[in-house]
């Protein structure tokens, strides 16, 4: 009898120690989270992925009840950041930022150099937004829309320049593609920030841009460059006065966005919790109205279809940059 009771009684223990580790983790979940979350963008400050992530950390933290704290790892086209977060301990304490660069371009561009796996690396968590870029012209380019730019280019082979903020970025990629699907020639030209770019577009230095929608709006709305068409496939509500290349250009969908990370092994609970909140931050009319304001639309989604849409964006990158032979310099 003394020793079967000691058998249930030791039965009982093991148990109760195989089933500790999963209530602490479940309760980890539903608890989390129990100290601020550190958010890394690999952009500087300033820029479109910046001012995505601040609003929703701001709505993060409003809703979480800790601090979702921003810190910028710029670099490398948005790989330094990306690197520093597959490195970052998977507690659910440092998640980062997503772009077109770090989970579309760079893989295409940098290849086995990369510091990071793009998809064995990384949780995914949720989309966060959706940007077109802008085809704008200085008014000295006597095309009033985007035919007519087609026919000015092809009148004038190589003859005028297009400035980007960067080999590999999507600003760059977004005319090589328009070269592809036009049948036309210009000059590739980069420079060190949009905000360089646009300054020399106003004065006439460089004649044609893609840049994100945010950075050459206002001077649209000025009057001192004039807006062509949008890289998205369909027309931004803030100026739907614009069209889509689509329009002209059938397949061109070339757009900024931005999604979120965690680092590999991040407990699911916690990744869920994220992914939850960020879908209700997304769907806050006062962030759709921020949005909007910048010509953005807001993308929540599952980390499921986060991870779909980098896998398609690799791929559609990879046919762009393998036409134009683009290559970086290590």
């Amino acid at each position: 009898m003394s020793r079967s009771i000691t058998r249930r009684a030791a039965l009982s223990l093991a148990g109760g120690a195989l089933a500790a580790p999963l209530v602490s983790r479940s309760g980890f979940g539903q608890t989390y989270p129990v100290k601020p979350v550190t958010v890394i963008i690999p952009f500087g400050a300033g820029g479109t992925t910046d001012l995505v992530g601040r609003i929703i950390c701001e709505k993060l933290t409003q809703k979480m009840g800790k601090a979702f704290i921003i810190e910028n790892r710029a670099g490398a086209g948005g790989n330094t950041g990306v690197a520093a977060l597959s490195h970052a301990a998977p507690d659910g304490y440092t998640i980062g930022m997503t772009t077109p660069s770090t989970h579309g371009i760079n893989p295409n561009l940098y290849k086995e150099k990369l510091p990071f796996k793009p998809f064995e690396d990384f949780e995914f968590l949720s989309l966060a937004s959706s940007q077109p870029n802008f085809l704008c012209v200085h008014p000295s380019i006597p095309a009033q829309n985007v035919t007519e730019f087609i026919a000015y280019l092809k009148a004038n082979p190589g003859k005028e320049n297009f400035g980007s903020s960067g080999i590999g970025t999507s600003i760059h990629l977004s005319g090589e593609l328009f070269m592809q699907l036009a049948g036309v020639k210009m000059q590739h030209v980069t420079y060190r920030s949009s905000g360089a770019l646009v300054q020399d577009l106003i004065a006439g230095n460089v004649k044609v841009s893609f840049d994100n929608f945010t950075s050459p709006y206002p001077h649209y709305k000025a009057g001192t460059l004039r807006g062509l068409a949008v890289t998205s496939t369909e027309r931004a509500k803030i100026a739907p006065e614009v069209p889509a290349l689509a329009e002209t250009l059938p397949g061109f969908d070339i757009s900024s966005w931005n999604g979120f990370l965690a680092p590999r092994g991040t407990p699911k609970e916690i990744c869920d919790r994220l992914t939850g909140a960020m879908q209700a931050v997304l769907k806050d009319p006062t962030v759709v109205a921020r949005f909007e304001e910048l010509g953005a639309a807001t993308t929540p989604s599952t980390g499921e279809e986060a991870k779909a849409k980098a896998q398609t964006e690799i791929a559609k990158f990879k046919s762009i940059i393998d036409k134009a032979g683009i290559t970086i310099q290590n």
